[in-house]
């Protein structure tokens, strides 16, 4: 470690992230240096300012209050992290990693981490993860060609996906599940490329998926439930363009193939789908949920029906079958002022 700052400039700089009672330090890494060195000298409200260059490192944090920065996610002149020979996050299968903490004799929720900046490349299974997480907030990080999931919480809290791009994951760019309470927001990412999912919430509750692009995946947006404990419902997907995701994807686990799916609301409920713009979806071969916008019951793999659902203000064209779908199971389920073409059944536009 080639320096830590400590001075009224840099702790000034820390308040900018944490409330003005949290005075931090700023731990600086460079290339040849360990960033999870770093994260064990840290303590709450420090910010890790990892620079330019490229990590081959898995890093692990279980730390409430963390800030790790990168100088940016660009290839040449960012800061990138590969896998290398250190075996943290689960054998070294993800780039990071945050996961509970122990208390006493208890494990509880890692807090207030902040991962922003980064372009994290192949890694067997998660660009990024946060596992009994609690207000974890990735920002302007790049995932790319990462075997699973680009960034993904799973049994958290308040997770926070901002600006983020993820491009060739096998499952899902990113992925929320799990989550009894998620409250979570998706805002202004972007995933394009990626396998069965763009952007996948299974199985949990509250969220919103705001202004996010998601183009040429299997499936562009979906919320599923499995019949899992955790529900999904009251999920807010809003000002979202959902375009050719054209990709075929087989089913898994006796799960159906997916192809040709905007906006998939999969035995979902309580949700409001609005103002999105979903265009082109047409699947590269015969799947069961294609199509624009698709309301569809889940029972044959678990779940239920979609239902009280709202379909509200959508601009749907070009889509393959129909730009909306709705298979006529589940009570409540409205569609208002939507502009499109098709519909199954007819009389959903309009």
């Amino acid at each position: 470690m080639r320096s830590r700052l400590v001075g009224l400039g840099v702790a000034a700089a820390a308040l900018l992230v944490f409330p003005a009672t949290s005075i931090g330090s700023v731990i600086d890494v460079f290339p040849g240096d360990s960033i999870q060195r770093a994260v064990r000298q840290a303590g709450h409200g420090d910010v890790i300012k990892v620079h330019e260059g490229v990590y081959r490192q898995s890093v692990q944090i279980r730390k409430n209050g963390l800030t790790v920065k990168g100088a940016g996610p660009d290839r040449k002149d960012g800061t990138v992290i590969k896998p290398g020979k250190t075996k943290r996050c689960f054998h070294a299968s993800a780039g990071v990693c945050i996961l509970s903490h122990r208390k006493g004799d208890r494990r509880v929720r890692t807090q207030n981490t902040k991962l922003k900046g980064f372009l994290i490349k192949g890694f067997g299974g998660f660009g990024a993860i946060a596992i009994d997480g609690k207000n974890t907030t990735f920002l302007r990080n790049k995932f790319v060609d990462n075997d699973e999931y680009g960034a993904a919480a799973f049994s958290s809290n308040d997770s926070q996906f901002l600006r983020n791009v993820a491009t060739g994951s096998l499952e899902a760019g990113f992925y929320v599940g799990d989550s009894k309470q998620a409250e979570a927001l998706l805002r202004g990412n972007k995933a394009r490329g990626n396998g069965q999912f763009g952007f996948f919430i299974r199985d949990s509750a509250h969220g919103a998926v705001l202004n996010n692009e998601a183009v040429h995946n299997c499936m562009g947006i979906g919320l599923l439930d499995t019949g899992a404990p955790n529900q999904v419902r009251r999920w807010r997907v809003r000002n979202n363009e959902a375009s050719k995701n054209d990709r075929f994807c087989e089913g898994e686990g006796g799960g159906p193939s997916i192809s040709g799916t905007g906006i998939g609301v999969l035995g979902a409920r309580r949700s409001v789908i609005r103002n999105n713009s979903v265009r082109r979806n047409q699947p590269k071969q015969s799947a069961p949920f294609a199509g624009g916008i698709v309301l569809a019951s889940t029972a044959p793999f678990g779940g239920g029906p979609a239902e009280h659902n709202l379909v509200k203000q959508n601009h749907a064209f070009n889509n393959v079958p129909a730009d909306l779908r709705w298979d006529g199971q589940g009570d409540g389920n409205r569609f208002r002022r939507n502009r499109c073409d098709t519909s199954q059944p007819s009389g959903l536009c309009g």
